[in-house]
């Protein structure tokens, strides 16, 4: 199926999110266990630079992913008939996918942008409780992630809007993406956004205004 000129722009939104998302973590932003750790990262400032940059970073990928998004919704909207359920579904479950992972940064990085101010004293408790639930943010956007993953793959199907081979990866993926809460669906969400991107401006699609 041609694509348009637009959808083969929105791929650039998907090859950003994977390298935002992996040049956040690349910073090497863990931070230890212990409250001795935990405190001697946040007092460096060091630290909290690598922090603030992951923050953009992380929220750079997130909108690379709304891109993205809009591309496919525009790819399934023009071939699939009224009401167009999975189109509104690629939609809804990309964008609350991105709106989670813009979520779980801003948590995350709150311990970090608070020790920034020198009246702030971190106690060692409260930056475990961010970092968790900034961590569960992340692992729901997978969850929520399910839903973009499965809606495209039946598109795939349906219509031929990409190589069918794609549909049953993404079957694959999507039944993966659970496995966010030990990190591995972070890598097959990064991975199925990389193959999408990659499909949506191969070669032998020509572009159609």
């Amino acid at each position: 199926m041609a694509r348009t000129r637009w959808e083969r722009w929105a791929a650039l939104g998907g090859f950003a999110f994977v390298a935002f998302y992996v040049g956040a973590f690349g910073l090497g932003i863990e931070v230890g266990d212990s409250n001795s750790d935990i405190l001697d990262y946040y007092g460096s400032s060091g630290h909290r630079d690598k922090e603030i940059v992951a923050f953009f970073f992380i929220a750079a990928a997130a909108l690379g992913l709304v891109l993205l998004v809009s591309g496919l919704r525009s790819l399934v909207t023009r071939v699939e008939e009224l009401p167009r359920t999975l189109a509104a579904l690629t939609w809804s479950g990309g964008t609350a996918c991105a709106t989670l992972v813009l979520a779980g940064d801003a948590v995350s990085r709150t311990p970090a942008f608070a020790s920034m101010d020198d009246k702030f004293r971190l106690d060692p408790n409260v930056a475990r409780i961010f970092n968790d639930a900034g961590f569960l943010l992340y692992v729901t956007a997978a969850l929520v992630g399910i839903v973009l993953v499965a809606s495209v793959s039946l598109a795939i199907l349906r219509f031929g809007i990409l190589p069918r081979w794609l549909a049953w990866a993404g079957f694959v993926a999507a039944a993966l993406l659970p496995l966010a809460i030990a990190f591995v669906g972070y890598l097959v969400f990064a991975l199925w956004v990389l193959v999408v991107s990659v499909a949506l401006v191969r070669p032998g699609a020509p572009a159609v205004t």
